[in-house]
């Protein structure tokens, strides 16, 4: 961003929250009086429930309605809160127990705000053993739904999250939490729903919702380990030390490293500690430099095309004094060298938008939809994810995620400020 232009976001910022928070306090006075409207509702009979807030018109997306299909072949109860309107709601009553709609006012904690309350409203939260929290920010992949559904609620931890967040601070991704039932009937978790204070600003929204949640969350459980990450790092990490085959070639599935505010995985930082830990020659002991015409000299070295941790290895090895006795021992080294970069960018920022390429291989059912829109996401990283999706479902996607292309060369003037600042 140049100097100017981030000069003006700074000037516009003020004004821009001004005029969100201005929108959110009207569309407050307009929720007032409208109540949320239960169009149908299923009896209940304890089953594990999925709530999942949706923004949807006209008709749901196929990508949730597979979502849901296999939820109920899992004999979950599903409770739709939605702040749209559908045509025609009782179509879905095979995928879909309870549907909601609610004035669209809150963002998508205002519909989980619905969903709570009517859970304890209804008594329900007393039977309900789990209960899994979406909404469809996110795109679901077919191939992957049902593994996802069963890990995330038959998994013993009280409090799990498809992925974290290290951003600000730790939290859990919002648009994926599973809850247990003794966390779902604490008090401290019935407080908060019931205080919880709408908004459509983004920051207030991630304040108060996200992140807010979260340390209700960990007050809730029994005991530290029962509030993590399905994904978290050490998932990762034991994933790529059970299959080397996907650590050789993890280069193809990071992020393109295009946007300084989120940095990725490169197989040059692996390259740069490899050459200064494991390489050494005799030049370097006596402090000899290269300089004038014997840098010149370096400008005809051949260029080796390397697209794994093994061809790198190669590389190197056909590059070093008896290259042929360390092999073996070069190989290991950029291995480990390779997993302690990936893990160590792993830890950063939001996981659903730093690795989705990697986490989407191996299980999380979705992809954020904002990925391209908020610069986490190239083009090639588009591509990357459809390549791995049924040619039907990767059509859909492409649709969804080139809809929003980066707002920072699609928005001008006050938008483009409030880009900036994540207000919208």
């Amino acid at each position: 961003m140049g100097i100017l232009q981030n000069v003006k976001n700074r000037l516009l910022y003020p004004a821009a929250y001004a005029y969100v928070s201005m929108q959110s306090d009207l569309n407050r006075l307009k929720s007032i009086g409208k109540k949320d409207k239960a169009v149908f509702a299923k009896p209940y009979q304890g089953e594990k429930i999925l709530l999942i807030a949706l923004f949807e018109k006209g008709e749901i997306r196929q990508d949730i309605l597979h979502l849901l299909a296999s939820a109920k072949r899992q004999g979950i109860y599903v409770l739709c809160v939605n702040t749209l309107k559908i045509g025609n709601p009782s179509q879905y009553d095979d995928v879909v127990d309870c549907y909601i709609e609610k004035y669209n006012f809150g963002r998508d904690f205002g519909s989980y705000q619905t969903g709570f309350n009517y859970l304890y409203k209804q008594g329900m939260a007393e039977q309900c053993p789990r209960l899994l929290m979406l909404n469809d920010s996110v795109f679901y992949s077919e191939s992957k739904n049902c593994a996802f559904l069963k890990d995330m609620l038959e998994s013993p931890v009280e409090a799990l999250g498809g992925t974290e967040n290290f951003e600000i601070e730790h939290h859990l991704g919002s648009f994926c939490i599973a809850f247990a039932g003794n966390v779902l009937r604490h008090p401290k978790l019935r407080k908060y729903w019931a205080s919880y204070k709408c908004s459509d600003v983004r920051p207030l929204v991630i304040k108060r919702g996200e992140m807010a949640l979260s340390k209700t969350l960990r007050s809730c459980v029994s005991s530290p380990e029962n509030f993590r990450a399905h994904y978290d790092v050490a998932a990762a990490s034991a994933y790529l030390r059970a299959n080397p085959d996907v650590l050789n070639s993890i280069h193809a599935l990071v992020r393109e490293d295009v946007n300084p505010e989120f940095r990725s995985f490169s197989f040059g930082h692996v390259s740069e500690k490899v050459v200064a830990k494991y390489l050494h020659n005799s030049a370097s002991l006596v402090g000899v430099n290269l300089e004038g015409t014997e840098l010149e000299k370096l400008e005809n070295l051949p260029v080796h095309y390397t697209a794994s941790i093994e061809d790198y290895s190669r590389f190197i090895g056909a590059s070093v004094i008896g290259g042929e006795h360390v092999g073996e021992a070069l190989t290991e080294s950029l291995r480990s060298e390779a997993l302690y970069a990936f893990l160590d960018f792993f830890i950063k920022g939001s996981q659903v938008h730093q690795n989705g390429i990697f986490l989407h291989r191996i299980g999380l059912p979705f992809i954020k939809l904002d990925g391209l829109y908020r610069g986490a996401f190239s083009v090639r990283d588009v591509e990357t994810i459809a390549d791995d999706l049924s040619e039907e479902q990767a059509s859909r996607f492409r649709r969804l995620m080139y809809a929003r292309p980066f707002g920072r060369n699609t928005l001008f003037g006050w938008k483009r400020a409030a880009f900036e600042r994540g207000l919208i």
